[in-house]
């Protein structure tokens, strides 16, 4: 049975695109605040999507003999105490935000040239929007962050790619070993937004409100 939808008033209401879906509550309310920001003048350019270090990684790693068949024997693979930590770590979504917390000020220092994070009457912060979602698996976290290319010291999509795959990405081991971060040029905005709303539900938004930073009314 679909849940039924209560729209706000109509003077609040701001049309959504056809296209997009709408399957609870939650998600409308997220969708609303998406356009108002889109209305505001949110104009992402890029849309970049990375994943965090999983003790998975390490347990196919050590599965693979070395003819390069896997042995899927559990005699072969036990998992320590700091793999523990790490799996309870990235489906724990407090730890996911504080990750996520500290490869925003790389990405600030790095992309925009920001290097005292607490001045913030010095610089021009950008308005960067940071969603999380599990995916298919429905196991552990992953982000997608769109950013804008104002102030940006890389103006094209091989440059971000390199610095993100590099400079970036070793300077937190939180990072996938396994799976390298994606970024791709937003043509579409209204698109990129439904896309990083569609698991929003009544328990799980989103959005990263504490590390996102969006256009203020």
């Amino acid at each position: 049975m679909e849940e039924k939808i209560n729209l706000l008033r109509k003077q609040k209401h701001i049309p959504l695109p056809s296209k997009w879906i709408i399957k609870n509550q939650s998600q409308y309310e997220t969708a609303q605040y998406l356009m108002e920001q889109e209305s505001l003048g949110f104009n992402p350019n890029y849309f970049i999507t990375f994943h965090y270090f999983h003790p998975d990684e390490v347990k196919k790693k050590r599965m693979t003999l070395d003819d390069g068949t896997l042995n899927f024997s559990s005699q072969l693979w036990k998992e320590s105490p700091k793999d523990k930590f790490i799996r309870k770590r990235r489906s724990d979504e407090d730890y996911f935000i504080e990750d996520t917390g500290q490869i925003k000020n790389v990405i600030l220092k790095e992309l925009y040239g920001i290097k005292r994070l607490n001045q913030t009457w010095k610089y021009e912060f950008p308005n960067l929007m940071f969603f999380y979602e599990k995916g298919k698996s429905q196991v552990k976290y992953h982000t997608h962050l769109l950013i804008p290319n104002k102030n940006l010291k890389y103006d094209s999509k091989e440059l971000l790619e390199f610095v993100f795959n590099t400079k970036i990405r070793k300077s937190r081991k939180c990072f996938s070993n396994w799976k390298k971060i994606d970024i791709e040029e937003v043509n579409n905005v209204r698109g990129a937004l439904s896309y990083c709303n569609k698991e929003t539900n009544s328990s799980t938004y989103s959005i990263d409100y504490f590390n996102s930073n969006p256009i203020q009314k």
